[in-house]
């Protein structure tokens, strides 16, 4: 053994050069022969192939080269893992080229090959033909087919250019771009589409063929290669679609109206594994009656299949809402719900109402004349963003879906003591825009109305827990049914909390908050998802309720036809609440508000089947269709001028296609989140409504456990200025009575709408 050892101390010697691989150290390079190695521990000499044959070597592995007989156990294993390990690489790398739409990678020719280890892996550095005279050029000894003079730059960050690519001058790539961006102007493309995960890998399928590629027709684009576009989204989505079997879906439905004034009902299907784009219907000159709408309705659960949706989501359109009627009637296993963002945005909304609550809807009309004030001039925009504000804006409406009231508020209450400095500042006084009519208006509102920002504080008070609910809610990144119905619960007291538990202060917005959730709201698969979910019914805070029980019961009934089936379910629940069987186990208990609540079940829930899969197909829900309507700008831009003439199957080909590749790519980037659960504690409120852009994928961890905390709160333990201090003077934060005094005789029922 000692010779061996010594043998490896001389071995660097004689190493090829880069040999960080840890397999060099067990050989060494046979002097006078090119690319050949000798094995330290039986003395074999391998001719050809590199750190790769001799990893193969070394562990046992079956292949070109002999097993080595004398290695020990350990050095054995560990070139194994490395083999292993390699492979796994290969195949990784392989699936993302697949996923963000490059196709099969492209070989390399011996001119683009990096060179490194593997620089030992072959003794021809030119074609090599087989014994049957056909020409297959060999890079390093491995195959590369018909296509070897084609190479692809490597453009992946970080990585090492081409030999080719390197050796280009910056005439030619100025060149190059100037090309792409004088096409891109003349077709008028929008500058994010730069943006596009298949933007570089199009320029690498071109660079590899080389010059004289001549790129798809016009009749191409949109006949065959569409098409084939459609076909593959399609495969893609049929991994998706065998989910459903297990986890139940939800199939959402919204209406709309595009430029050419055409009313189009988009279908969406949610389930935990990803949301897809179903189809859109064109119902022009079709009457949006309920029974018009009920055949729609129809035809499109019959091609997803009753088995497998669990609910039927629209907004409150009162035809929307009999025709989702008409549907749970008939099917009666799959239930009709409203869409939870538009019921909990129609709360905040009419908190707002000026007929009921003036004071607030005043202060919301006097934030908006300031905003629009500061950006409808860009003098007065450029000093706030140059000099106070960092180059953080006040709001971006266009970004903002809902709860867009809440919005002004909070972005003036964050940038209080700024928007005062600058109307104090010397280039504000000396400017022509202090001296006018409106700047005065102004500067007076932001300097010396105190009353205004006691409104807008009042204003965040009352609606910030519903508006955290809403957040959660509108996303649909992991599945909110089995906490909505105890978020709105908490959030209501946390309402009263804020107000000092003063009746004649919260009262108006709690019987609000009542009235939308009693009459449109609530549905018994609310309460059955907070009784299955783990992490709120086990703990010690949450305070059971008849209707709980009471809706666990009904959707039993509903969803399970079977009897017998029905009975087993009811007596395996007892065994929940009580914690037998696994469910009683240390980690099941640890586990229940650390693990995603379907994760949870699946894990725990295999001593009782007939719970396990009820309890999932319910947990596995979304509380809101707002997936449709962010499908609305996918086909304004597909749909402009120059597209109004396209039928519509090929601009629902278009729209499918597009928006289930984004769809797509955000399925793959949420996944390593697929299993937490919920958490609110990180939560920025204004992130995804003042940013650039809103994404579709939302890294964010939303705990409804946290729900009561106060945005505020959090800020200044971040050390954040949110400015909300009432009264700079030392003023007490007591609720203002006159803000309370139009608030007592509210009559909740009025506010609501059968058609909202």
């Amino acid at each position: 053994m000692s010779s061996c050892q010594s043998n490896s101390a001389t071995s660097t010697a004689f190493a090829p050069a880069r040999s960080e691989d840890p397999a060099w150290s067990h050989a060494r390079v046979v002097p006078g022969a090119r690319n050949s190695t000798q094995c330290l521990y039986c003395s074999k000499i391998i001719r050809g192939g590199g750190v790769t044959r001799l990893k193969y070597h070394l562990g046992g592995i079956s292949g070109d080269v002999e097993a080595c007989k004398k290695v020990p156990d350990d050095i054995k294993s560990q070139m194994k893992e490395l083999v292993n390990e390699m492979k796994k690489n290969k195949e990784k790398k392989r699936k993302l080229s697949l996923e963000i739409g490059c196709g099969s990678p492209v070989d390399l020719t011996y001119d683009d090959v990096d060179v490194g280890d593997d620089e030992y892996e072959g003794g021809s550095q030119g074609p090599v033909h087989d014994s049957k005279g056909k020409g297959k050029e060999k890079v390093g000894g491995k195959s590369t087919g018909p296509f070897s003079r084609f190479f692809a730059p490597r453009t992946s960050p970080g990585s090492q250019p081409s030999i080719k690519s390197a050796m280009c001058s910056k005439e030619m790539i100025d060149k190059a771009k100037m090309a792409i961006a004088n096409w891109w102007y003349d077709a008028n493309l929008p500058f994010n589409a730069s943006q596009s995960k298949f933007y570089q890998p199009a320029i690498d399928a071109i660079a590899a063929i080389g010059p004289g590629f001549k790129g798809p027709s016009l009749h191409e684009l949109r006949g065959n290669l569409l098409k084939n576009s459609v076909t593959e989204v399609q495969n893609y989505l049929l991994d998706i679609k065998t989910s459903w079997r297990d986890s139940g879906c939800s199939l959402m439905a919204d209406g709309w109206t595009n430029q050419r004034q055409q009313p189009i009902i988009n279908f969406l299907v949610y389930c935990p594994k990803g949301t897809i784009f179903l189809k859109s219907i064109d119902t022009s000159g079709l009457r949006k009656d309920a029974e018009t709408l009920f055949k729609i309705f129809d035809e499109v659960v019959q091609e997803v299949g009753v088995e497998n949706i669990v609910q039927f989501i629209t907004d409150n359109d009162a035809s929307y809402k009999a025709a989702g009627k008409k549907l749970q009637q008939k099917y009666g296993s799959l239930f009709w719900s409203p869409c939870a963002a538009h019921c909990i945005d129609l709360m905040l909304e009419n908190f707002c109402d000026p007929r009921h609550f003036p004071i607030i809807d005043e202060t919301i009309k006097k934030a908006r004349k300031i905003t629009k004030f500061i950006y409808n001039h860009a003098w007065v925009l450029a000093l706030m963003r140059k000099d106070f504000t960092k180059g953080h804006d006040l709001c971006r409406p266009a970004v903002t879906r809902f709860a867009t009231n809440f919005l002004s508020i909070q972005c003036l209450l964050l940038f209080k003591k700024e928007l005062r400095q600058m109307f104090t500042c010397d280039k504000w006084i000396v400017s022509s825009y202090s001296k006018s009519n409106i700047g005065k208006e102004i500067a007076e509102i932001v300097l010396e109305d105190r009353e205004f920002w006691a409104q807008c504080q009042f204003i965040v008070t009352i609606s910030e827990p519903l508006v955290r609910v809403l957040r959660l809610v509108d996303g649909d990144e992991k599945p909110a049914m089995g906490y909505l119905y105890n978020a709105m619960e908490k959030a209501k007291e946390n309402i009263k909390a804020r107000l000092k538990n003063k009746v004649s202060a919260f009262m108006p917005f709690i019987r609000v908050i009542d009235a939308r959730w009693d009459k449109q709201l609530h549905s018994p698969l609310h309460a059955a998802g907070c009784l299955l979910n783990p992490g709120i019914y086990f703990n010690p805070c949450f305070k059971s309720r008849n209707d709980v029980s009471r809706g666990f019961t009904t959707c039993v009934v509903k969803m399970e036809p079977d009897i017998d089936k029905q009975d087993e379910i009811i007596q395996q629940i007892d065994m929940y609440k009580n914690a037998n069987g696994d469910f009683g186990q240390p980690i099941a208990i640890r586990q229940r508000e650390k693990s995603n609540p379907v994760a949870w079940w699946s894990t725990f829930g295999n001593e009782f089947p007939a719970l396990q899969t009820f309890a999932i197909r319910i947990l596995s829900q979304c509380c809101s269709a707002t997936g449709c309507e962010r499908n609305w700008s996918t086909f304004e831009f597909i749909h402009s001028k120059k597209r109004n003439r396209l039928e519509h199957k090929r601009l629902n080909d278009l729209v499918f296609v597009r928006y289930n590749l984004k769809l797509r790519e955000r399925n793959i980037k949420r996944g390593r989140d697929a299993l937490d659960p919920i958490n609110l504690e990180n939560i920025d409120l204004m992130e995804e409504w003042v940013g650039e852009e809103s994404e579709l994928i939302d890294g964010e961890d939303l705990d409804w456990g946290s729900i009561e905390e106060p945005l505020a709160s959090q800020n200044l333990e971040e050390g954040v200025n949110v400015g909300l201090d009432i009264d700079d003077d030392g003023g007490d934060n007591d609720i203002d009575e006159n803000i309370l005094s139009s608030f007592a005789n509210v009559d909740p029922f009025c506010l609501i709408d059968e058609n909202e």
